[in-house]
């Protein structure tokens, strides 16, 4: 995002954390707009990498969990994983024109297009950030006809639309849930297109993927996970029957051998409760001593408790004693079935 768009944000009212716009000064009214109406939210938190060149689709197809050379007009989850299949990235990836988009988290970003190009060799890809390409959220009942009076397909998942430059991407959610992708002079104005939307920020977004069960990889948990324990192959996000990626052995293995032992799970903590960060290590008493699981991410939710994902060692989650700091969670049904395994 180009730093006047920030900049006009932060005159209406935007306040920054990490370098992203976290919220407009009240995130209770906020998360309890997206919990309850439809809203909109500039993702200034999240990066767009742009890969062009003849060999684009082939080289990312090599490099991530799932199925590129097929990817037709839908947007899909990939992850990006070490040798040991430990997830490094979870992106968003959407074909448009001659060029493929990975929209992914922002503290990621660099790290991503480093080490993705170091593996171009002698391909014909041109890998590079999107700096000037902007993405909005946009979330709720209203959402579709939102769209429509800005001149915009409501695309169904997993498609994605492109529309007078503006690329819309269906995606998971309790209610209609749309990614707008675009360049940033595009983007800009589209705000004042979408009717009766409320503004929120980054926060409330969040917590929306919370509720979707959608699992955000930023810098603290990167290389902390192998993709079905963040449940990415409930969520379309491994092709198991495409070739080799980086990974691919051990992502193979864990699904055909069954040896899961950790499941991402959706809970809840009570309001009083410090907010866990990412990477923040959970306990229970099957375990002693030992680690019995990791936050995800964790909002403060519309009624004021703390909602969460987390991924969990299946045993501890299925004795029913999970402790953040004590306090213990309740587990809470995810908006998709977990596998029977687990």
């Amino acid at each position: 995002m180009q730093r006047e768009w920030k900049e006009e944000l932060i005159e209406a009212g935007g306040l920054l954390e990490d370098g992203a716009l976290a919220d407009y000064g009240d995130r209770r009214a906020e998360v309890q707009a997206a919990a309850h109406g439809t809203v909109w939210s500039a993702l200034t938190h999240m990066a767009i990498l742009r890969a062009t060149g003849p060999d684009a689709r082939a080289f990312l197809h090599g490099q991530v969990s799932n199925d590129i050379v097929n990817l037709g007009r839908a947007n899909q989850l990939a992850a990006y994983c070490t040798a040991q299949g430990r997830m490094i990235a979870l992106f968003w990836v959407v074909h448009r024109d001659d060029a493929f988009f990975l929209v992914l988290p922002a503290g990621l970003g660099a790290l991503v297009q480093k080490r993705l190009t170091m593996y171009i060799l002698r391909a014909q890809v041109k890998l590079a950030a999107a700096a000037d390409w902007a993405l909005i959220g946009l979330s709720g009942p209203d959402a579709p006809r939102a769209l429509a009076a800005a001149g915009l397909s409501a695309a169904t998942a997993p498609e994605a639309v492109t529309t007078d430059d503006i690329t819309v991407m269906a995606i998971p959610g309790r209610a209609p849930r749309y990614l707008l992708m675009g360049p940033e002079s595009a983007v800009r104005g589209l705000p004042s297109r979408l009717p009766q939307v409320t503004r929120v920020g980054a926060r409330a977004w969040a917590w929306l993927d919370i509720q979707a069960g959608l699992p955000t990889i930023g810098p603290e948990i990167s290389e902390a996970f192998v993709p079905q324990m963040t449940n990415l192959d409930l969520l379309g996000g491994i092709n198991f029957r495409k070739g080799c990626y980086p990974g691919q052995e051990i992502v193979a293995r864990t699904h055909y051998l069954g040896r899961l032992k950790q499941r991402m799970y959706l809970a809840s903590l009570p309001a009083d409760t410090p907010l866990p960060a990412p990477g923040a290590t959970l306990q229970a008493p099957n375990l002693p001593g030992q680690p019995a699981g990791t936050v995800i991410d964790a909002q403060v939710g519309p009624d004021g408790t703390i909602d969460l994902l987390a991924v969990v060692q299946i045993s501890s989650h299925d004795d029913g004693a999970v402790l953040w700091q004590g306090v213990p969670l309740t587990f809470r049904d995810l908006p998709y079935p977990l596998a029977a395994s687990c």
